[in-house]
């Protein structure tokens, strides 16, 4: 099982979309990286929340905005969420959400991937219930406070850290979690019926990743929600 852990921040809420950086590691189902800790950077085209540039952004805004836009890292997104089984976030909705507005933003194809929300899974179970936010989470669960705190690909990281201490914890693998909490997954949006799309130009000159049928997650009574 391949697990895709991924975040992104957001340039100005104002702006659907506006993803300014996407961070991911991939790992396989014993948490052994399988792609490396990465953050890209994304021109938001867009305006900037004051508070976004003095309180979360880890780059020179320069820097950002000199990065390529969604488009041309859209080819690079597709085979990462087509490679990984699942995808393991905190608050999936905000950022399934904006890569759905970008896609639509561009006339893009939407991309399509199974989810686990870090975040209802922690408010689900029975241990560390008072625990707020992807940072009280990660420290309650592991004893420590994440690095890198609003860098994607840090919190990204945290999230890893974060299910693998509640695998061990509930003595389950992350595909044992997944099916004993239903609840907590999902399938990112579907193209929106009688809306058109259209891939980025670069597939002109190549084929788009394929990307297998997803299915719905099942629940397995034999795991015990403790």
């Amino acid at each position: 099982m391949k697990l895709l852990f991924f975040d992104m921040e957001f340039a100005d809420g104002r702006v659907p979309g506006s993803i300014y950086s996407f961070g991911y590691l991939m790992t396989d189902e014993n948490f052994e990286v399988l792609r490396p800790q990465t953050d890209l950077l994304i021109n938001p085209d867009s305006t900037w929340n004051d508070y976004v540039v003095e309180n979360i952004l880890a780059y020179p805004k320069e820097e950002v905005e000199a990065a390529p836009n969604f488009p041309a890292h859209y080819d690079a997104l597709a085979a990462l969420f087509s490679e990984a089984d699942l995808a393991v976030g905190f608050a999936v909705n905000n950022d399934t959400r904006a890569l759905k507005k970008d896609c639509e933003r561009y006339g893009l194809e939407p991309l399509r991937f199974r989810t686990l929300d870090m975040e209802k899974l922690c408010r689900r179970l029975e241990e560390h219930r008072d625990a707020r936010g992807l940072g009280g989470c990660v420290a309650a669960w592991c004893g420590e406070e994440p690095d890198n705190r609003h860098r994607s690909d840090g919190d990204a990281y945290a999230t890893m850290l974060l299910l693998s201490a509640v695998c061990r914890a509930k003595h389950a693998t992350p595909d044992m979690i997944a099916q004993a909490y239903p609840e907590c997954c999902g399938v990112s949006s579907a193209p929106q019926k009688g809306k058109k799309t259209v891939r980025a130009k670069r597939h002109r000159r190549g084929t788009h990743p394929k990307r297998e049928k997803v299915t719905a997650l099942e629940t397995d009574s034999s795991f015990a929600k403790s």
